[in-house]
């Protein structure tokens, strides 16, 4: 008795209607597993680079904070403050009388004058503190063309309102270079990308 084609012959209508299916494009299945996924990486990583943006205007934020508040500070109460900037090489051996300079590196602190021995000043803003290693103190360049590229800087803000002019080069994340200028007459400090030097009047 013959109930028509074989099986095989029956389903291969259906096998090949899968296949060419199959070869249409993505299913709304897949499509959305793979929307999915590329949502979860972004929420992944925005945190970590918004997090890493954060911290570096964070760093320049102080930074630029902790000159104008020595300007101020230097002016209000008639002394000179001693805005001490620790780079990230510690250059020569460090002797004993340094005593706190010896540890320090990659940081600032701002220091004055009492009874003849230079200490940390006493506002809490203003004592030491180091920048961690994606936000490196490279070098200090003054205007009469001397430059400090290891050890500290020593940048005096005087009780008559005026300081230095100084240009601090600032190594960020190992590649992006910034200058933070800090002008003679001028309280609040410029920060420009690119290391900048007083022979380029662009600055």
């Amino acid at each position: 008795m013959n109930d028509g084609p074989p099986i095989r012959d029956r389903i291969r209508p259906v096998l090949n209607s899968i296949t060419v299916r199959r070869h249409d494009g993505f299913t709304l299945v897949e499509l959305v597993v793979v929307i999915a996924i590329i949502s979860i990486l972004f929420m992944i990583a925005v945190p970590r680079v918004s997090r890493i943006f954060t911290t570096q205007r964070e760093h320049f934020a102080v930074l630029t904070g902790v000159i104008v508040k020595s300007f101020d500070d230097a002016f209000l109460h008639n002394r000179t403050n001693y805005l001490k900037l620790y780079l990230k090489s510690p250059g020569a051996a460090v002797t004993a009388d340094q005593g706190d300079d010896a540890q320090r590196n990659n940081g600032y602190a701002v220091q004055v004058i009492e009874d003849g021995v230079m200490k940390d000043h006493r506002l809490a803003s203003l004592r030491y503190r180091s920048f961690s290693d994606d936000f490196i103190i490279e070098e200090v360049i003054t205007q009469a063309g001397g430059k400090v590229t290891e050890g500290r800087a020593i940048i005096p803000f005087y009780p008559q309102g005026y300081s230095d002019n100084v240009i601090i080069h600032i190594l960020v994340n190992g590649s992006q270079r910034w200058s933070v200028r800090i002008d003679k007459h001028i309280k609040e400090p410029r920060v420009v990308e690119g290391y900048k030097g007083y022979e380029e009047e662009s600055i």
